[in-house]
């Protein structure tokens, strides 16, 4: 199974309650960073898989992600705000 579909259905947690601590184990596993900090006891399988979410976009929990939107529309908004005010006032 690719991983990119082993993250999907691990983190869907779509796979049978028989086999999830298999495929956890086999997603951690495509991670050497966090297999070898699994496997050293700094940190657990649960916060490898939170881990592995946080870096997914599709998994994000929304309210803790910053949503940065882009400069280009506020400044082009100032600068009409600005021009129509000249106008006005000229």
């Amino acid at each position: 199974m690719s991983t990119a579909r082993l993250t999907w259905v691990v983190l869907d947690r779509l796979v049978p309650s028989d086999e999830e601590s298999t495929a956890r184990a086999a997603l951690i596993a495509r991670d050497p960073e966090l297999q070898s900090m699994v496997t050293q006891g700094i940190i657990t399988e649960d916060q490898a898989i939170a881990t592995i979410r946080v870096r997914e976009p599709r998994h994000r929990d929304p309210d803790s992600a910053t949503i940065w939107a882009s400069p280009w529309p506020v400044v082009l908004a100032l600068l009409l705000f600005a021009g129509l005010v000249v106008s006005l006032l000229g």
